[in-house]
């Protein structure tokens, strides 16, 4: 389970608002990995949200990055057109295949890493910049 803390933090109250529930998301997707999938209309919901989300929010703190003239501003757009990138491929095998509990570990696994990695090394950047 991911746990929020302050060295996730970006000095953008909406920004760490965002990543927090995608915190809570990503950690509820490991807990239904941990027993019988639950119906697939809940799967939906769940991988819709994450599409939802990574849209709404990669503009939003792409903006306050750019208006904050934050350095790391292009870094953190390719990063989410990256990212932008496998979750398109990973909705086009989950359409064709359904909710199976091996794609949806590799959705959780990169969606976690990603959250560690790139908040860690790149959102928080943010902070230094955001007044």
């Amino acid at each position: 389970m991911l746990v929020w803390t302050e060295q996730f933090a970006t000095g953008v109250a909406l920004v760490d608002t965002q990543h927090k529930m995608l915190i809570e998301k990503i950690n509820f997707l490991e807990k239904i990995l941990g027993g019988p999938l639950p119906p697939k209309e809940k799967c939906d919901e769940l991988v819709n949200f994450l599409g939802s989300y990574v849209g709404t929010h990669f503009k939003f703190e792409e903006g306050c990055m750019e208006r904050a003239k934050c350095p790391m501003h292009e870094k953190n757009k390719q990063a989410h057109t990256a990212f932008l990138t496998l979750f398109g491929k990973f909705k086009t095998r989950y359409l064709a295949e359904g909710p199976k509990a091996e794609l949806l570990k590799e959705l959780h696994g990169a969606a976690a890493d990603w959250i560690k990695n790139h908040i860690l090394s790149i959102d928080i950047q943010l902070k230094a910049c955001a007044k």
